[in-house]
């Protein structure tokens, strides 16, 4: 592949990986959102082992990228009760 081909390439794909991060962002906002109002307590089980299988592999990508900072500290609490409610959602 031509560099001029390759570079539009990766440029688009660094544009859907926002999108898909951008939607992923939105539904999940909108999950807790909603059960913090009371709904959707049927499927807090399978939410919380979704999301924490979610969680652990985003982290993973994020630590892969060196792009974790103290701004993060807020999740260590949240991943360890993940971890310890949901233990076969490892990534």
């Amino acid at each position: 592949m031509a560099s001029e081909n390759l570079s539009r390439q990766v440029a688009d794909q660094c544009r859907v990986v926002a999108h898909l991060a951008t939607a992923i962002a939105k539904v999940h906002s909108d999950y807790a959102a909603l059960i913090e109002a009371g709904a959707m307590s049927d499927l807090h089980e399978r939410i919380g082992r979704r999301t924490a299988s979610l969680m652990e592999r985003l982290g993973d990508a994020l630590n892969g990228m060196d792009a974790t900072s103290a701004d993060d500290d807020w999740t260590y609490p949240v991943f360890r009760e993940a971890q310890r409610l949901f233990p076969t959602s490892e990534a």
